[in-house]
């Protein structure tokens, strides 16, 4: 099933502050960014069909980067319902915990590799704020 990034990033605020471990904005966004990646190599599905555009610091879905804005650099602390397939949970789980210890400012710097999705449609600002196509994503994070 293909979810909204919403209800991606809603689940993960969620399971991260069950896990006592809330995430920032921030975090957030570069783990949004290597779900996608994660679940399309495990499932060979798309686990949301929003944009992701290359921000600044890397990676960003702007509805949800609007939706949380308002905690900053802050652990997000609200909660909200989500509505996930429970097959989809046990995998979405799976990936949270394996990037949920790696430090923002890790996966920051991973998103930011050269000739990577991010690199390659930013070009050093001329790209700021354009769209990553999933075709590039695909072809640059998922073979292997």
């Amino acid at each position: 099933m293909t979810y909204s990034a919403m209800e991606i990033a809603r689940y993960t605020v969620n399971y991260c502050n069950e896990l006592k471990k809330p995430i920032s904005n921030l975090k957030l966004q570069k783990m949004l960014y290597f779900m996608w990646i994660d679940y399309f190599k495990e499932t060979g599905l798309e686990l949301y069909a929003d944009d992701i555009c290359a921000w600044q610091l890397g990676p960003v879905i702007p509805d949800v980067y609007y939706e949380y804005c308002m905690f900053a650099g802050t652990p997000i602390t609200v909660t909200a319902r989500s509505e996930i397939e429970e097959k989809d949970k046990t995998i979405l789980n799976r990936i949270i915990q394996k990037y949920l210890p790696i430090s923002a400012s890790v996966l920051v710097d991973k998103t930011h590799m050269q000739n990577k999705p991010w690199d390659i449609v930013f070009q050093g600002g001329l790209g700021n704020r354009d769209v990553i196509p999933f075709s590039l994503i695909k072809a640059l994070e998922c073979d292997g």
